[in-house]
């Protein structure tokens, strides 16, 4: 095969120049702009901000001024768009309008939603949707914790948890492990001392794995956190939907309760928020999924620490070694049969 003849291989934003360009871009967001708001619509301008900024994809702020036939007086528009590898936002684009489909857009009901998908460009590898309103969750906490606040989380987990959709093919422990950057065997190279631990959360992880099978599948977040959800009054809008996926509910909840346990340890009311987040969502969940969340705390440890090698901040290691300790207590927990926080999911089933 000749040079000619050869593929062209994208590995790296290779659009996000053009994404830039407010040029290039004003064009592309007429023609979006026609689309969603009406032909009558034209663009003034086009201001650019990069919200941020990863190996894998790029979100970028587009502000506009639009004005119609009716009007001279301009109005503001924004629009989210997220600037992805080759061939990688295509699926996103897809599932989020299966959910909006299925249950999440802006008129079903509840005040618990997604960003409406607006369209994918494959020549600029974009997916442009709406910009929600609110603030996330993080930020509200830090100012006031609000039970308020946490109970909605709680309620939109649920609701993705009981979609009817199916994101894709189960994701085992095996795809679970393999999130984790580096892999953790270049972990267990890198510290030899924590090898006897890492083999431990691994193998106990595929052991649980074998002995829970047959468990109810839901769609998953694949990346929930406190940063996921946005609110605004009683509305909630369900964000950054890339990772996901179709397994174990409890691999949501095993991600978030490490984020919230770690705020607990300096903020001891968080334990009073913990229970009324549990409280809140196994009164709409099958209770039996607690059991299993410790062993995805400890799989979100592992992955942590093999953050702490991918970056190498100063003291990496000895962080890398508390996370990978409290990933083998968490792996303790569920073999045991044991969870901290399980009395608040009890109480809730025993009513």
């Amino acid at each position: 095969m000749s040079p000619a003849e050869m593929p062209v291989i994208h590995d790296k934003l290779y659009t996000l120049d053009r994404a830039l360009d407010p040029v290039e871009m004003r064009v592309s967001l007429q023609t979006l702009a026609e689309q969603y708001l009406g032909r009558q619509y034209m663009l003034r301008d086009v201001e650019i901000d990069v919200m941020r900024r990863r190996n894998q994809r790029c979100v970028i702020r587009y502000i506009s001024d639009v004005t119609n036939g009716n009007t001279t007086q301009p109005s503001r528009w924004r629009v989210i768009g997220k600037v992805y590898k080759a061939n990688k936002g295509e699926r996103t684009f897809a599932l989020m309008n299966d959910l909006w489909r299925n249950g999440f857009s802006r008129d079903n009901g509840d005040n618990i939603r997604i960003p409406e998908p607006l369209a994918f460009s494959s020549e600029l590898c974009i997916l442009f949707q709406e910009e929600v309103p609110g603030e996330p969750i993080k930020d509200l906490i830090k100012r006031s914790p609000n039970v308020e606040h946490i109970r909605l989380l709680a309620r939109t987990l649920a609701k993705l948890h009981r979609s009817e959709i199916v994101p894709g093919e189960p994701m085992t422990m095996r795809h679970h492990l393999l999130r984790c950057h580096p892999r953790y065997p270049f972990l267990a190279l890198a510290c030899p001392e924590l090898e006897p631990m890492i083999d431990f959360i691994v193998d106990t992880a595929y052991q649980l794995e074998k002995k829970w099978q047959n468990i109810r599948l839901a769609p998953i977040h694949g990346d929930f956190h406190l940063g996921q959800v946005h609110i605004e009054g009683d509305r909630a809008y369900l964000v950054d939907l890339d990772a996901l996926g179709y397994g174990d509910p409890a691999a949501d909840l095993g991600n978030l309760m490490v984020f919230l346990k770690s705020k607990a340890k300096r903020r001891p009311e968080m334990h009073d928020l913990i229970n009324a987040f549990l409280a809140e969502y196994f009164s709409i969940m099958d209770q039996s999924i607690a059991r299993r969340i410790p062993i995805f705390e400890g799989i979100t440890h592992l992955r942590r620490a093999c953050k702490c090698l991918r970056y190498q901040a100063e003291g990496w290691r000895k962080k890398a070694r508390k996370m990978i300790e409290k990933g083998v207590a968490c792996m303790e927990e569920a073999s045991h049969g044991y969870w901290a926080y399980a009395k608040s999911a009890e109480a809730t089933a025993n009513g």
